[in-house]
């Protein structure tokens, strides 16, 4: 029987390698891992408060076993035909959490995924918004300067796979499409709604800043509201205007 080469062990060594990192997640889920992944946890719930966490797979409440998401939504509304206030345990991969609800827990939960490769919203998910501004009619040149503003913004929080883009309907109405893969509805109302903050920079140093604290508003309506009015030149013979 010949002997496999230096150059086969090495390509099956590669091979198995690559397996491995698309199917086995850097915290042990694997492709034959049981239970829901929760993808998002309300801060303000008893289920956040007592330890629950965007991440952690569930796999059993009370005693029973969650192996998926039918599993979980099926022992959900068998636990909850009432608002009396009921004890519910979850088991998760980490930890026990004990709640007491008169309803479910406040979380979002999905199927856990099988490989490490990222799909896009067709395909994993995702949220999608359709935003339009309050009491006014954008032209073109406003909607790009959103639509090129919001992208920078996502782009702070290292989203990869987002789409921004310009739509409108029959009547003329301009929108901004926003849709995120793998984000949930709450995720993406949070940082469309969070007002955002001027900074302008030169290198590292951070020059003004918004707020009323050194920019109080900016006018683009044309070149009358936005020029020089003084200029002065201190002791060091420095001019500032």
């Amino acid at each position: 029987m010949k002997k496999l080469s230096f150059r086969i062990w090495l390509l099956i060594i590669l091979l198995v390698l690559s397996l491995l990192s698309i199917f086995v997640s850097p915290n042990g889920i694997t492709l034959f891992q049981k239970g829901v992944l929760v993808t998002s946890v309300e801060q303000n719930s008893s289920a956040f408060q007592y330890g629950l966490r965007q991440g952690q797979i569930i796999t059993a409440i009370d005693g029973k076993a969650i192996n998926n998401i039918t599993d979980y939504s099926n022992y959900i509304q068998s636990k909850f035909p009432s608002v009396n206030q009921t004890k519910m345990t979850i088991t998760t991969k980490d930890l026990v959490v004990i709640l007491y609800s008169n309803g479910a827990p406040n979380i979002t939960i999905s199927s856990i995924p099988k490989t490490n490769l990222k799909a896009g919203l067709d395909l994993a998910g995702g949220a999608r918004a359709l935003i339009q501004a309050q009491g006014k009619d954008l032209s073109q040149s406003e909607l790009n300067d959103l639509i090129a503003i919001t992208t920078n913004r996502f782009n702070v929080y290292g989203l990869s796979d987002i789409k921004v883009r310009p739509i409108s309907d029959l009547s003329g109405k301009r929108y901004m499409l926003i849709e995120i893969a793998g984000a949930t509805p709450k995720d993406l109302r949070s940082m469309i709604e969070n007002q955002g903050k001027f900074e302008a920079k030169i290198g590292n140093q951070t020059v003004f800043v918004g707020g009323n604290k050194d920019v109080a508003s900016v006018c683009r309506n044309d070149a009358t509201c936005a020029r020089i009015e003084t200029c002065q030149q201190d002791s060091s013979g420095t001019y500032f205007c």
